[in-house]
């Protein structure tokens, strides 16, 4: 059962890290995106259902699950903050989803490294895609 929970973990994790920036790139270029974004959407919830289940089997590990909880719930408010048009969508959005594909590249960092700094890396770097993408919503707001 672990390794059938670990491989489905694996694939949709890299497909979640796949599928984002073909999501962001689409939208770049004014698309919807509709696919992409609903693919990204269940991997990041099957990686997470999938993690959490892993560190729940794992002795010790059970605090873990929070952070694929977090992780979905970071994917779907950030898909849904557009869609419903939340007040500030435009600043929120981009922290929600970059945030969601933070948490993507550091259990990858984490479980291929073990380093401390892959907890910490990856969350600093995303601070300027996710900077420069809540710029551009704000800029996209101004009337010209």
């Amino acid at each position: 059962m672990r390794e059938t929970l670990l491989l489905l973990h694996v694939t949709t994790g890299a497909a979640g890290l796949l599928l984002g920036p073909l999501w962001l790139a689409a939208r770049l270029r004014d698309r919807r995106a509709d696919g992409a974004a609903a693919a990204y959407l269940v991997a990041v919830l099957a990686v997470a259902r999938t993690g959490a289940a892993l560190a729940l089997l794992a002795p010790g590990l059970a605090w873990l699950a929070a952070f694929g909880l977090l992780t979905g719930v970071l994917a779907v408010s950030g898909a849904l903050a557009r869609r419903r048009a939340w007040p500030h969508w435009r600043s929120v959005q981009p922290h929600l989803l970059g945030g969601s594909y933070v948490a993507l590249t550091t259990g990858l960092l984490v479980a291929q490294t073990g380093s401390p700094l892959a907890w910490v890396l990856p969350a600093l770097l995303g601070q300027v895609p996710i900077a420069l993408a809540e710029r551009r919503l704000a800029a996209a707001a101004v009337p010209a």
